[in-house]
């Protein structure tokens, strides 16, 4: 897979920038029901191009990586650390 036809896959569904599998599935079955689309052909292909790409990226589990999804984790775990705040 090349990165502009991802791109254009994206841009054919409409997946908002950091968007789950989950929320690639939502986004497709709502553009299905509505029939916002040019070809269907063409939205399955984008569908099948952004899922594959989703199931396969690779993550790290690190700390930074959590911290990415999820920041109030990242404020609340400096909060707890924090002497007036200690123990949580």
């Amino acid at each position: 897979m090349k990165y502009s036809e991802f791109r254009e896959a994206v841009e054919l569904l409409g997946v908002p920038p950091g968007t789950s599998l989950e929320g690639v599935k939502e986004v497709y079955r709502r553009r299905v029901k509505e029939g916002n689309y040019r070809d269907l052909a063409e939205l399955n292909r984008a569908y099948r191009l952004v899922v594959e790409f989703c199931s396969h990226y690779p993550f790290g589990f690190s700390k930074e990586e959590f911290y990415k999804a999820f920041p109030e984790e990242a404020v609340r775990d400096g909060f707890y650390n924090h002497p007036l705040w200690e123990g949580g």
